[in-house]
C-alpha cells in the first residue's frame, strides 16, 4: 500500500494511505472522524468513526515501518 508520510508529534514519522476510501463511511459516505486507540498486542491505531455508524476502519499509521 502506498502511504504519505509526514511528521507527528515530538517529531515521529508516520503514514496514512494516499487513497484517503479508509475515511469514507461505506454507509452514508460522510467523512469518518480520526480517534487514536490503543490495541492490546496490537499497539496504536486510529479508528475512522461514523458519527452515525460507528467504526468505519482502522489505519495503522506505522505500518509502512515493517
Amino acid at each position: 500500500m502506498d502511504h504519505r508520510r509526514f511528521e507527528g508529534p515530538d517529531r515521529l514519522r508516520i503514514g496514512a494511505p494516499r487513497d484517503e476510501g479508509y475515511r469514507t463511511c461505506a454507509e452514508c459516505g460522510g467523512d469518518c472522524e480520526p480517534e487514536p486507540t490503543a490495541l492490546d498486542g496490537l499497539g496504536v491505531r486510529i479508528a475512522f468513526m461514523c458519527p452515525e455508524h460507528g467504526i468505519h476502519s482502522f489505519v495503522d499509521p506505522f505500518e509502512s515501518k515493517r
